[in-house]
């Protein structure tokens, strides 16, 4: 961990690493907000940064403007190519202070991404929590596909998170296939996963995608998770993210099991490179920008901005 990138401010410290620009912790007073993590996170992917798409692209096979595209398999039991590039890429420094970090990248041009792509992303701490601002600019000459995300596996203290409340937002949760491409949706209320309300966890497993996600005046929305009563932490983000998937992991060592819970703000959902889903597509010089952020519990959500 000593390659790592060290940020503090106040009560908040997280450490970010510039392999894959991934936030690989994030304390609160020195309790742990978000689950520590080392080296690139093959399976877990936990603290990534996701792009040029989150989530997972169905066959690693997609078509785009005319032409058909074949990435590498990177979820070989599904056969899917899964989060993206930028989380395998040693990505530049380019400004520290001792509360932020700037790092940048150019995606490379690989089998199934032949595009030209500039990401920068900002992380910074602060009274707020922690906040990151990621940018993502054409500098190709085609247009390209494109979409976004953030992977933090949420803790609220010690134990597992079946006893901890979630709220979340969203009306609507996407349904899948066993190969965990979408076949439709329901309402949250229809199938046992209406968090709107702080709602105990207890023996739900969840790894699904949600969406219908109710904002704040400011376009905003958070999702909590706490311990009644005890410890909690937040992730807000803005109206860039209608989608946001969120799991409950089966772990083999037992004090990883279920002990977190990954809550993932994203740009589209799951597979967008086939259905056009949410998908951003960029012209030659444009950019999109995309921004989160990770705090200690907030007592009243409706109240709390995450845009900077």
């Amino acid at each position: 961990m000593s390659d790592y990138i060290r940020l503090h401010n106040g009560g908040y410290a997280g450490a970010v690493d510039p392999q894959g620009a991934a936030l690989r912790s994030l304390t609160h007073d020195g309790a742990d907000l978000v689950e520590p993590s080392r080296g690139v996170e093959g399976s877990t992917f936990a603290g990534a940064l996701l792009a040029p798409w989150p989530n997972r692209i169905g066959d690693a096979t997609y078509d785009f403007d005319g032409a058909q595209h074949r990435l590498p398999v990177n979820e070989s039991r599904r056969g899917h190519a899964i989060h993206g590039l930028a989380y395998a890429l040693d990505w530049d420094v380019l400004e520290t202070s001792a509360d932020s970090v700037r790092l940048g990248v150019q995606v490379p041009t690989q089998p199934g991404w032949p595009f030209r792509l500039a990401l920068a992303v900002e992380y910074q701490v602060s009274s707020d929590g922690l906040t990151a601002r990621l940018a993502a600019t054409n500098i190709g000459d085609t247009r390209l596909p494109y979409g976004c995300g953030t992977h933090p596996y949420l803790v609220c203290g010690e134990g597992t998170v079946d006893d901890a409340e979630l709220t979340l937002p969203a009306a609507t949760r996407l349904e899948t296939d066993d190969a965990m491409l979408l076949v439709g949706s329901a309402p949250v209320d229809q199938v046992d996963a209406d968090f709107r309300t702080p709602t105990v966890i207890g023996d739900r497993f969840l790894d699904h995608c949600f969406t219908d996600i109710s904002t704040g005046p400011q376009g905003d929305a958070w999702a909590r998770l706490r311990r009644p009563g005890g410890r909690g932490v937040a992730i807000g983000w803005g109206a860039w993210a209608r989608w946001v998937q969120v799991h409950t992991p089966v772990r083999s060592v037992p004090a990883e099991h279920r002990h977190s819970l990954a809550v993932e703000p994203m740009s589209c959902p799951p597979d967008a490179f086939r259905s056009g889903s949410g998908l951003v597509v960029l012209a030659p010089g444009e950019r999109h920008d995309a921004w989160w952020r990770i705090t200690a519990t907030l007592d009243d959500m409706s109240h709390a901005r995450v845009q900077p």
